[in-house]
């Protein structure tokens, strides 16, 4: 029995039809975006993280991570070592000499600022621009991902 083209002209399996058939296309479409529905959400970061860690690429060593803490009450930390309040000038020559160290020891690691946030912005900016003049440039300002 011969099928009958759409058009009404009889046609045989030695003709090449020239129609394509969308309906497995659109099947494939469909998965894919079903696949795509369901792993991206897994995909997005919605870790939950709670400062102060801080997500390290593998390989790196968290002793190379340097966190600069202000605390609400002006007080300044580096790492885990409370240094003091930061009007201190004696707190500040300490500042600098662990910075120094640090970035002796690791020079090409990145710093990170932790700060209240009831710090002035003043603050923050005189910490940065002091890091700036002991020549850690690359510094990034940890935040709180819940947004409260």
């Amino acid at each position: 029995m011969m099928a009958r083209h759409p058009l009404g002209e009889s046609w045989t399996e030695a003709e090449p039809l020239s129609e394509i058939n969308i309906v497995p296309l659109v099947d494939v479409l469909l998965v894919l975006l079903v696949i795509f529905m369901i792993t991206a959400p897994i995909i997005t970061p919605t870790l939950q993280v709670q400062l102060p860690r801080v997500s390290l690429s593998p390989g790196t060593d968290p002793q190379q991570t340097l966190i600069i803490t202000i605390d609400r009450r002006a007080r300044l930390a580096v790492n885990e070592k409370v240094l003091g309040p930061l009007r201190s000038q004696t707190t500040l020559k300490q500042f600098e000499r662990e910075i120094l160290n640090w970035k002796a020891n690791y020079p090409a690691s990145a710093a990170f600022l932790r700060v209240d946030r009831l710090v002035r912005y003043g603050t923050v900016i005189q910490v940065m621009a002091r890091l700036n003049r002991m020549g850690v440039v690359d510094v990034g300002l940890m935040i709180d991902s819940d947004g409260g």
